[in-house]
């Protein structure tokens, strides 16, 4: 930032309105976004274990790939459900 080519009141004026609730929006959507993203995947990586552990794929290798893969779906539904949770307090921050 280079305040030397805007007058005085111009840059007082921008430092007391700051920049409006935009860049507060566009992180909310952004938070959004990820949210699904994160719930597709959860989703979809659970539908391929299941697929594999209760189709073709049967004995005690496929029940260990299951109980691997349990732990990583977890973190994607809970870390989709933070980041739901984020972009929630986003767009709550923008209308106080």
């Amino acid at each position: 930032m280079d305040f030397g080519i805007y007058p005085p009141e111009i840059n007082s004026g921008r430092k007391y309105t700051g920049p409006g609730p935009g860049p507060m929006l566009a992180a909310a959507q952004a938070w959004g976004i990820l949210a699904d993203e994160l719930y597709t995947a959860a989703s979809g990586y659970q539908w391929v274990v299941s697929e594999l552990a209760e189709g073709t794929w049967s004995g005690p290798s496929s029940t260990a790939m299951r109980t691997a893969a349990e732990p990583y779906v977890e973190w994607l539904s809970a870390t989709a459900a933070r980041t739901q949770h984020a972009a929630a307090q986003a767009r709550t921050a923008t209308a106080a």
